[in-house]
């Protein structure tokens, strides 16, 4: 790998589907690496049985391990979570299929050496060490049948062990201009009392906290012209409410939208040193834009490719 990287999931479903069956389509999911000075992908996986539907990725700088998350079938309670070195080598489940329903993104958080999962169809938030024991559930958004209400899917999260602070996304459906962002306090119970920071928003998905600012900002996969954007809020001290209690004047919008026209937006990282953030779409492009969504490029395309998750590595 160059020196600086981008870890990408392809969750495999850009790909031709013609004559194959649906065991096979969802089996084309890849984990990549692509050179930011080469502007080279490849793959990074040694051919293992079990990335299926691939939606999450976060690096370890302690550990020097990826964690990524399985969707599996959506339908069926057979997600999981794997880890890896960065050369694909040493892929280990870390959690099995039957333990976590559909993971979509996750968080690390390297102070306390846990990690976070939003479980979309599971409609939970869950917790484990690093090395995927002691498995918990700290939020439930619904039960049972409550899931078809798609209100309740847990897709993004981000953590701040600065501010003990867990934050997520329930994206409501599909461009259905319901989606909210919750944030809640860790305090050491399994249990979280969440706060509704925002509502009404397209369809979000990631998330990721600035600690030097309490800037949280995320993508949203929504609909136009609000939707397929990168959007910021402004955070409070606490990091458990907006700084800004009233609506701008002009925009109507208590958030900010920094860049539009993405395609189909999901993952989302930072280049904290050049301040520089990458944004994967299920259209197969990756993005590079500046810290307030100017100067914004294409980095990579491939129209066959449906880019998730992604993790910028040095």
């Amino acid at each position: 790998m160059g020196a600086r990287s981008l870890i990408v999931l392809d969750v495999g479903l850009g790909l031709p589907v013609a004559g194959l069956s649906f065991k096979e389509v969802i089996a084309n999911g890849q984990i990549l690496s692509l050179d930011l000075d080469q502007l080279s992908l490849k793959s990074v996986q040694n051919s293992q049985p079990n990335i299926t539907l691939p939606d999450g990725v976060v690096y370890s700088r302690t550990q020097k391990k990826l964690f990524v998350t399985n969707m599996g079938i959506p339908s069926q309670n057979d997600g999981s979570i794997i880890s890896m070195n960065l050369n694909g080598s040493e892929c280990q489940t870390i959690i099995a299929p039957g333990h976590i329903h559909t993971p979509k993104q996750l968080a690390i958080d390297e102070v306390n050496n846990k990690l976070y999962y939003a479980d979309r169809e599971g409609m939970r938030i869950m917790r484990s060490n690093i090395d995927g024991t002691g498995l918990e559930i700290l939020h439930r958004s619904g039960t049972g049948l409550e899931v078809q209400d798609q209100r309740n899917w847990c897709v993004g999260i981000a953590v701040s062990p600065q501010l003990a602070t867990v934050y997520w996304t329930q994206k409501g459906p599909s461009k259905g201009g319901q989606g909210r962002i919750f944030c809640a306090r860790i305090n050491g119970t399994t249990t979280l009392d969440p706060t509704c920071l925002l509502e009404g928003l397209p369809e979000p998905i990631d998330l990721h906290i600035d600690h030097d600012t309490n800037a949280l900002y995320w993508t949203d996969r929504g609909e136009l012209p609000y939707g397929n954007t990168f959007n910021r809020v402004q955070l409070d001290r606490s990091g458990t409410a907006l700084a800004k209690k009233t609506p701008d004047a002009r925009t109507g919008l208590l958030h900010e939208i920094l860049t539009q026209n993405l395609d189909e937006a999901i993952g989302l990282s930072r280049d904290e040193e050049a301040r520089r953030w990458y944004i994967s779409d299920m259209g197969g492009t990756i993005w590079s834009m500046d810290e307030n969504g100017r100067d914004k490029k294409v980095v990579y395309q491939d129209k066959e490719r449906a880019f998730t998750g992604i993790a910028f590595v040095a």
